[in-house]
């Protein structure tokens, strides 16, 4: 039977897009990275939508989406990112600390990825890329990444950043005396967090109803009848290749089999460019990016005070950080 990746509970993310790694760690998805469908529980079926014509194209990284302008894009992540960090600093020095926040992994982007949102949604689109890489970033897994350890951390130091002594506390009140310093309200993030948002409290980062709503969509239109008659189709040209046992260009891309090496191994490249060809062959993108985009667009369309509301909370945090970096 053709394997389906499993479907991964997505969990909820704490009040920092950034945090110590002493806190729970948030990422974000690679241009590459094989798309995660949220859990579905506890929500209701997107109503099926009306679905325009497909563009045919091989990468609909260049194509806009419905919910690109309530979410961050790269730039404005790396942006926030670095801000937070700066506000970091600077908050820990004035408790009298030698600390510098861990700086955020190096985004594996290939290089059409989109640069108006931070997924590629549909996974590797450049042919050539696949051909040389499978499905690995661009130059394969850097060293410091596929042996990266969490640093240790003080107690003094966990108490600056959260406002907390406990391990399992995300975030205190504060009020501890470091160094003959007040610590603030939830600590150093706390701090920053307000300074980004207008409360210690605020989250950083995309708020998690987009979150969710951005994967929720990407899931229903993979699952709509369109989308599946053209992985049938892409399948079949898999078959013609010599490639068999994946449903569809998800579970081709999340073959944990990828994950062992740095680099791609001979039969990585074989599926990635069968993949590669065959997407091409059945149009599988534009099909699958048509029905994402009248899924947004229907997300979009349901609340519109409320998405002004999250375009409004996103637009702080970007010109925030513009005037922290530029301090």
């Amino acid at each position: 039977m053709p394997r389906r990746p499993s479907r991964p509970r997505r969990p909820r993310r704490i009040s920092s897009l950034l945090v110590l790694p002493l806190l729970l760690a948030a990422g974000c998805a690679g241009a590459t990275a094989a798309p995660e469908p949220v859990e579905k529980a506890s929500q209701s079926p997107l109503p099926m939508p009306t679905v325009g014509v497909a563009p045919v194209t091989d990468s609909a990284n260049a194509l806009p989406l419905p919910l690109d302008g309530y979410l961050l894009n790269p730039a404005q992540l790396a942006s926030v990112q670095q801000a937070q960090a700066k506000l970091i600093d600077n908050c820990m020095a004035g408790l009298g600390l030698d600390f510098r926040y861990p700086p955020a992994p190096k985004d594996l982007r290939d290089p059409d990825a989109p640069t108006t949102r931070i997924d590629g949604r549909y996974g590797r689109q450049d042919a050539q890329l696949s051909a040389r890489w499978g499905y690995h970033p661009e130059g394969g897994v850097p060293a410091d990444r596929a042996n990266a350890k969490m640093p240790e951390q003080s107690p003094e130091v966990r108490v600056a950043a959260t406002g907390s002594d406990q391990l399992k506390v995300h975030f205190g009140p504060g009020g501890q005396i470091i160094n003959g310093h007040k610590v603030p309200e939830h600590g150093c993030v706390g701090q920053a967090n307000r300074r980004l948002t207008g409360t210690p409290d605020g989250l950083i980062g995309d708020p998690q109803s987009m979150g969710d709503a951005k994967f929720r969509t990407l899931d229903a239109a993979r699952e709509h009848p369109r989308t599946q008659a053209a992985f049938a189709q892409w399948a079949a040209c898999m078959k013609e290749r010599g490639v068999t046992g994946y449903a569809d260009p998800i579970a081709a891309m999340s073959d944990p089999e990828w994950n062992r090496t740095p680099e791609p191994g001979e039969r990585e490249l074989k599926v990635a460019g069968a993949d590669a060809d065959c997407r091409h062959r059945t149009n599988v993108v534009g099909i699958w990016y048509s029905v994402d985009f009248a899924y947004q667009q229907e997300v979009l369309d349901a609340d519109p005070a409320g998405m002004a509301q999250v375009k409004a909370g996103l637009e702080t945090q970007v010109r925030s950080a513009a005037e922290v970096l530029g301090g």
